[in-house]
C-alpha cells in the first residue's frame, strides 16, 4: 500500500500544481502598484516584510499572515481555517477540542497526542508555551487575530526549548479613535455555532480592546452505544480577552488578559476495521468511559518598553492558572497548574564600518507548579487513586544576538542561548510502599549563525546553522509504562543540529518566490507509543538518532487584476537512523505521524466588494507506527468561500459569507494517533460541510 501511495504521489501533486497555475493563467497579468514595505517585529528579531506572506532580510525563513485574511469568510472556530498555504506549516484539524488541533512545523510536533509540541508560541508577546515546553492554545480565539508570524526552523538560540520554530499570534491593535463595536456570528453543519464581539477605542491616552467568543459544536462522530443517530464529542468553549496600551513614563505599557471555560467530549480514534464501517463513529469504549476534558484557565501578562540611553529596554511578566479535569479510557486525570515568568531584554544599534551593528541580549526566568492526581476511570467517574504528586519546573535562560548589516548587500547574524531547566516531583501516593520523588536537570547551550546576501535587486540568498534543545514535558515525564510515580529517569531531552539555506526572489511587482532546503539531525527524538490494556494513554521513549531533511517552496502572486495566488509545497523526509528497542530494530524506518509531502494552495478573486476563494490541499500518506506496517491514506480536499466585504447599512458595515468545506465529499483521516494500542490509528474527518456567517462593524470604518 505504501509503495502504491508513493507511485501516485507525483501525479496528485502535479494535479494540484496544474489546478492552481491553470486557474492563474486564465487572466493576463496586470500591472499593479506595490504597497510600501512595512517593518515587523518578531521579538526580538526584526524582519522586513513585503506585500506577501514571506519575510525578507533574515537568514531564517519567516512567514507572515495579516489582516482580514485571518478571518474573512471563516467560521472563526478553528485555527486551520486561518493558517493556510504556508510553507513548512501543517495543521491537522481533528474537529475534537479535547485533543486540540495538531500544529507541526517541518514535521516537528506531528506525532504529539495532545496540544502543541516542538514549537514555541507567544500570544501578544506573552508565552503560551509553558516552562516545560507544552503549549495549549485553547484560550486563543481564531476569529479575533490581527497578525501571525511564523519563524520556521530552530529558534532555540533566542527562544529556547523548541526544535520546530516560533509562532507569534497578535490580536488587532486597539483603535485610536472613539469606540468601535464589532460583532460576528457563524453557523454550519454538525451543530457548529459561534458568536463573538469586541469593543475597541481610546480613552484619554489609553487604548483598549475587549472581546469575547462563545463556540458550540455537536460534532459528526456517531454514538455507537446510543445507536440512535446522535453524536459523541460535543464541545463548548467560552473565551474572554482584553488588551490595554498606555504610556508609562517615557515608555509604553501593554497589558493582556484572557480567560477560558471549555468542556469537550473525546470521541477517540478508530482501527481500520471500524473505519471501514463508514459511519465515522466514535470509539465505543471512549463513549462507555465518558472520555472528555474540562478546562478553566486565566492568564495575565504585561510588557513594558522604554528607552535606556541609546538602547531600548523591554520587560515582560506573566502568570497563568489552569485547572484541568480529563477522562481517558483507563484513567481520570486532574491537575491544577500555576505558571509564570519574567523576561528582560535590551537592544540597540549603532553605525559601523560600511554598515550598522545591532545587538540584543536578555534573561528569562520561568516557574511552574502542578498538583497532579490520577484515578481509575469507572464509566467517567473517579475510582481508586493511582497517582498523587506535586510537580515543579524551574527554568532559566540567557541569550544574546548580534547582527551586522553591510550597506544592504550582506547581513550576518550570530546568537547564543543557554538554558537550564529543573524538574522536581514530590510523590504523595504511598499506598504502593514506595517514594518515587526525585528531580531531573536538563541544560544546553544553543548557538546559531546566519548569513544573508543580496546579489541583485529583488534577490536574497540566505543560509544558517543552528542547534536546538527540547525537554520532555511534565506529562511526558510522569506517564511511565510501569505505573510508577515520579518522573521517568530514562527519558532524555531532544538535541538537534540544523543547516538550511535558500533563495527569495521577486518577479517584478507581482510575484514572490521562496525556496528553502534544510537538514536536521536529532539525538533522542521523542516518540509516543501506547501499550495494550492502557488505551488512550501516551507514553514516550527516545529514538536514538534520527534526521529530518527536505525543502519548502512558496509562491505568492497576483496573476491578474483582483486575483491573488498562494501556493506552498513542503517535503519532509523524516527517518530513524538508529532506533532499537528490546524487541525491534526500527533503524531506517520513516518517523511515524509525518506526511512526506504537503501541498496547500489557494486562489482568491476579488471584485468590487465581493470575493471568491478556491483552496486545494494534498496530504501524502502518513506512516502510523514505528515499523511502518500501517499508514493513513493520502487525500486531496477542495474548499470554497464566497462573501461580500463591508456592505453599507446606515452606520453599519456588514460582511456576510458562505463556505463549503470538502466540496468533493472525500473520506479522509483528519489526524492519526502514532503507535496506538489496538491499531486504532485513525481519526476521521467530516464529509462535505457548509458554513455561513456575518460580521457587523459600527460605526463604519473610514474608506
Amino acid at each position: 500500500m505504501l509503495n502504491r501511495a508513493r507511485s501516485t504521489m507525483g501525479l496528485r501533486v502535479a494535479t494540484v500544481l496544474a489546478f492552481f497555475f491553470l486557474a492563474a493563467e486564465r487572466h493576463p497579468v496586470a500591472a499593479q502598484q506595490e504597497l510600501p514595505d512595512s517593518v515587523v517585529l518578531l521579538e526580538p528579531i526584526v524582519v522586513r516584510v513585503l506585500q506577501s506572506s514571506m519575510g525578507m532580510g533574515m537568514p531564517f525563513p519567516v512567514s507572515v499572515v495579516t489582516g482580514k485574511e485571518l478571518w474573512r469568510g471563516h467560521s472563526g472556530a478553528f485555527l486551520e481555517e486561518a493558517l493556510r498555504a504556508l510553507p513548512g506549516v501543517q495543521i491537522q484539524n481533528r474537529f475534537n477540542l479535547a485533543s486540540a488541533e495538531r500544529l507541526a512545523v517541518r514535521g516537528f510536533g506531528s506525532g504529539t497526542p495532545f496540544g502543541i509540541r516542538s514549537v514555541r508560541v507567544l500570544v501578544d508577546g506573552i508565552p503560551a508555551t509553558f516552562p516545560d515546553g507544552q503549549t495549549a492554545l485553547d484560550h486563543l480565539d481564531p476569529g479575533a487575530l490581527g497578525r501571525v508570524e511564523i519563524l520556521r526552523g530552530p529558534g532555540a538560540a533566542i527562544y529556547g526549548n523548541a526544535a520546530g520554530g516560533v509562532l507569534h499570534f497578535e490580536s488587532p491593535p486597539p483603535d485610536t479613535g472613539d469606540i468601535q463595536l464589532v460583532a460576528h456570528t457563524s453557523g454550519g453543519s454538525d451543530g457548529l455555532r459561534k458568536i463573538g464581539g469586541s469593543a475597541s477605542g481610546m480613552r484619554g491616552r489609553a487604548r483598549y480592546r475587549i472581546g469575547f467568543s462563545r463556540f458550540t459544536y455537536q460534532g459528526f462522530r456517531k454514538d455507537p452505544v446510543a445507536d440512535d443517530g446522535s453524536t459523541y464529542g460535543e464541545a463548548k468553549r467560552f473565551i474572554v480577552n482584553g488588551r490595554l496600551q498606555v504610556p508609562v513614563g517615557s515608555g509604553q505599557l501593554r497589558v493582556v488578559v484572557n480567560g477560558l471555560n471549555m468542556d469537550a467530549g473525546n470521541p477517540g480514534s478508530l482501527s481500520s476495521a471500524l473505519l471501514a464501517d463508514g459511519d465515522r463513529q466514535a470509539y465505543r469504549f471512549n463513549v462507555i468511559q465518558r472520555t472528555r476534558e474540562e478546562i478553566r484557565q486565566g492568564q495575565l501578562g504585561a510588557v513594558w518598553t522604554w528607552p535606556v540611553g541609546a538602547l531600548r529596554g523591554e520587560a515582560a511578566a506573566w502568570g497563568i492558572h489552569r485547572d484541568f479535569l480529563g477522562a481517558i479510557p483507563p484513567a481520570v486525570i486532574q491537575f491544577n497548574r500555576a505558571a509564570g515568568g519574567l523576561r528582560v531584554v535590551l537592544r540597540g544599534s549603532r553605525p559601523a564600518v560600511r554598515g550598522t551593528a545591532s545587538i540584543v541580549g536578555g534573561v528569562e526566568l520561568e516557574l511552574q507548579r502542578e498538583d497532579r492526581r490520577n484515578w481509575a476511570n469507572e464509566a467517567g467517574e473517579r475510582g481508586a487513586l493511582s497517582l498523587d504528586q506535586e510537580e515543579r519546573v524551574h527554568g532559566a535562560g540567557l541569550f544574546v544576538q548580534g547582527r551586522l548589516d553591510f550597506a544592504e548587500r550582506m547581513s550576518v547574524v550570530a546568537a547564543l542561548r543557554y538554558d537550564r531547566i529543573r524538574f522536581r516531583a514530590e510523590d504523595g501516593y504511598r499506598a504502593d510502599g514506595t517514594d518515587d520523588s526525585g528531580q531531573r536537570v536538563m541544560d544546553a547551550a544553543s548557538p546559531s549563525l546566519g548569513l544573508v546576501l543580496k546579489p541583485g535587486s529583488g534577490v536574497e540568498l540566505f543560509a544558517s546553522a543552528a542547534s536546538s534543545f527540547e525537554t520532555p514535558t511534565t506529562r511526558e515525564l510522569a506517564n511511565r509504562p510501569s505505573g510508577a510515580g515520579g518522573f521517568n529517569p530514562t527519558l532524555e531531552p531532544v538535541r538537534g543540529r540544523t543547516i538550511e539555506g535558500g533563495v527569495r526572489a521577486r518577479g517584478g511587482d507581482l510575484w514572490r518566490f521562496e525556496a528553502t532546503f534544510f537538514r536536521t539531525h536529532l539525538d533522542d527524538e521523542l516518540v509516543p507509543f501506547e501499550v495494550p490494556g492502557v488505551p488512550g494513554r501516551a507514553f514516550f521513549r527516545n529514538a536514538g538518532t534520527s534526521r529530518h531533511r527536505g525543502w519548502e517552496v512558496a509562491v505568492d502572486g497576483r496573476p491578474a487584476q483582483g486575483a491573488t495566488l498562494r501556493l506552498a509545497w513542503t517535503h519532509v523526509d523524516g527517518r530513524f537512523e538508529e532506533f532499537q528497542t528490546a524487541e525491534h530494530d526500527y533503524s531506517g524506518k520513516r518517523v511515524p505521524g509525518l506526511a512526506p509531502h504537503h501541498v496547500d494552495g489557494r486562489i482568491l478573486w476579488e471584485w468590487g466588494g465581493g470575493y471568491f476563494e478556491l483552496r486545494g490541499l494534498y496530504l501524502d500518506a502518513i506512516p502510523t507506527d514505528d515499523a511502518n506496517q500501517h499508514q493513513s491514506g493520502a487525500y486531496f480536499l477542495v474548499d470554497t468561500r464566497f462573501g461580500i466585504d463591508a456592505l453599507s447599512a446606515g452606520a453599519l458595515d456588514l460582511s456576510p459569507f458562505i463556505a463549503v468545506a470538502n466540496v468533493l465529499d472525500r473520506r479522509y483521516n483528519a489526524s492519526v494517533v502514532v503507535n496506538a494500542a489496538g491499531l486504532r490509528f485513525f481519526e476521521p474527518g467530516p464529509g462535505r460541510t457548509f458554513q455561513a456567517g456575518l460580521r457587523v462593524i459600527w460605526p463604519q470604518r473610514a474608506r
